[in-house]
């Protein structure tokens, strides 16, 4: 039995010179890998949109805290720390 199935669909001519740019510059090795990876984003975004909206926050929070962690610590941002504006953290007492 095959893994894969074979499906046939008609799109737009300039989504398909789009494709083949993206196989020339060797992101893509065929459309078929294109499109396998458009699907797939389309399905997980599908999945998070209809799952709950607090779960989907948390995850996203997740992925976000260390960047924004990295940012909130970096040298170029500590000339801010002696800013006379609104504070942003919590009160710690």
């Amino acid at each position: 039995m095959a893994t894969t199935v074979k499906v046939s669909a008609r799109i737009p001519s300039a989504l398909a010179r789009e494709m083949e740019r993206l196989i020339e510059a060797g992101i893509y090795s065929n459309k078929s890998e294109i499109i396998k990876d458009a699907l797939r984003e389309f399905l997980l975004k599908k999945k998070y949109l209809q799952s709950d909206e607090s779960e989907y926050i948390k995850n996203m929070l997740k992925a976000v805290k260390p960047i924004l962690a990295e940012d909130w610590e970096s040298e170029a941002d500590a000339h801010w720390d002696e800013y006379g504006g609104i504070d942003y953290e919590p009160d710690k007492a």
